[in-house]
């Protein structure tokens, strides 16, 4: 599943990409990719045209995703009739950010061809803190050490490989409609203090921590 976010001016809310209708690759090589990319980071849609008044939208886009897991190229396979919108749309897609599909152990570029289907949401707001491993028995020891009373921050420190690393995990306040559904699912269950179970996102298993609001304001 996916999570794609963009606004509604007429009712405020936003959009939600809640199912994946279908999908398929090509790769110009004769080899089939062992994994296929996944999404890892979405930035927002622009503003849904006010002057449409569909309460779901179907976006049908092919998307070239690098071997480092950018987007190097999209396009969409059918328009969605307001034209501005799909170019302000397209140079969204472009700053995503995927797991890289793989060949041979080694990542490749691959197009991938994806229908979804989208819906309206409202955002929601946390402050997260993440903890991300590469092998999955290490990031389910550090859910132990977690559950012991051990620090989410200097478990951070120490074995997270994020780019929060040296900020204990810390990412601040996001909405997680920014994240794909099956960890958007797990992350709307939090509690202040409390941290989901290591959870797949590309090729890395990550733990997330509901922190409170003053975290933030004191790390800034």
């Amino acid at each position: 599943m996916v999570v794609i976010i963009a606004g509604h001016v007429m009712t405020r809310l936003f959009v939600v990409v809640v199912f994946l209708l279908g999908g398929c690759a090509s790769l110009r090589t004769t080899e089939e990719p062992e994994t296929l990319p996944q999404i890892i980071y979405q930035v927002p849609l622009p503003l849904w045209p006010s002057s449409s008044t569909d309460r779901e939208i179907i976006l049908d886009l092919k998307i070239r995703v690098g071997s480092d897991g950018s987007v190097r190229d999209a396009a969409f396979v059918t328009p969605t009739g307001f034209r501005e919108w799909d170019v302000q749309a397209l140079q969204a897609v472009r700053k995503w950010r995927f797991s890289p599909a793989m060949v041979d152990g080694k990542p490749v570029p691959l197009w991938i061809h994806q229908t979804v289907r989208m819906q309206f949401e409202p955002p929601t707001f946390m402050v997260l803190a993440e903890l991300a491993c590469i092998e999955a028995n290490l990031a389910d020891s550090i859910h132990t050490l977690l559950g012991s009373g051990e620090p989410f921050d200097s478990l951070a420190k120490r074995f997270s490989v994020a780019g929060s690393r040296e900020r204990g995990g810390l990412l601040g306040e996001v909405d997680v409609r920014t994240f794909p559904a099956h960890i958007r699912h797990e992350l709307v269950k939090l509690q202040e203090g409390q941290f989901t179970k290591p959870l797949p996102l590309g090729q890395q298993y990550v733990i997330y921590k509901r922190l409170a609001r003053s975290i933030e304001a004191k790390a800034n």
